[in-house]
């Protein structure tokens, strides 16, 4: 394991702040799409700033974020988890709450869906402007007008592909004693490609269960049927 140790703190930020804290926030909110390694993340994106960080932190954090408020964008992001990261989930400062809900306002201004944001980000926003709606989606169909066709007893039918990756979960609906289920077909875990199939959840009605997986996935996946699409309430985000 490597061990970085600390040097004496120079008390500035080091050079491209803004560039790195948008590598590293784009990272943060989906490490999965990123081609990063973690340890060029860690030597690259946070290690720089750790003297300064923890010799000074409240002149780091002011320093931080009034390099970041001017760009905007995930740099935003990567500024705030680099405070979370580096100082800790108790640490309090007026700059970091400011950095940290210019990025949520940057999310949900490109159509982020909350299901995307972390708990504590999530709690955050609650604290703050608990009475201000996320984002407003698209009243879902009535009944008499989703035009879902029946299933008939044992039948399944694909409603959604999550990704576009090739092994992509993907979403079917099934007919099954006096209900409906949704069935996922993945991986059997990181490690295991095999495919398997489990039960997500079931409803007693056809409708109930699109609805549910509408408020599930919240925007549209990389593949959605027509009969699920109406239900799907946000439209897919720009970031």
């Amino acid at each position: 394991m490597t061990v970085f140790r600390r040097g004496p703190s120079t008390g500035r930020l080091p050079g491209n702040v803004v560039p790195r804290m948008e590598r590293f926030g784009r990272f943060e909110f989906a490490p999965l799409d990123s081609d990063l390694d973690a340890t060029v993340v860690w030597s690259e994106l946070q290690a720089p700033f750790l003297d300064f960080a923890q010799a000074e932190p409240d002149r780091f954090t002011s320093a931080l974020v009034a390099e970041v408020l001017p760009a905007g964008g995930f740099a935003l992001y990567g500024a705030a988890r680099t405070v979370w990261n580096l100082l800790g989930s108790d640490f309090s400062h007026p700059a970091y709450d400011t950095v940290r809900m210019a990025a949520l306002e940057f999310f949900r201004a490109n159509g982020v869906p909350k299901n995307r944001l972390t708990a504590n980000d999530w709690s955050f926003w609650q604290r703050h402007r608990g009475d201000e709606p996320w984002l407003v989606g698209r009243p879902r169909p009535a009944p008499e007008a989703a035009g879902i066709a029946p299933l008939a007893p044992g039948e399944t039918r694909p409603i959604a592909v999550i990704t576009s990756a090739p092994d992509s979960n993907v979403l079917f609906v099934r007919a099954a004693g006096a209900g409906f289920q949704v069935i996922v077909e993945a991986a059997a875990s990181d490690t295991d490609p095999t495919r398997s199939v489990f039960e997500w959840f079931g409803a007693p009605a056809l409708y109930d269960l699109y609805v549910r997986v509408g408020e599930a996935l919240q925007v549209p996946a990389h593949w959605v049927s027509e009969e699920l699409a109406p239900f799907i309430p946000l439209p897919a985000p720009t970031v």
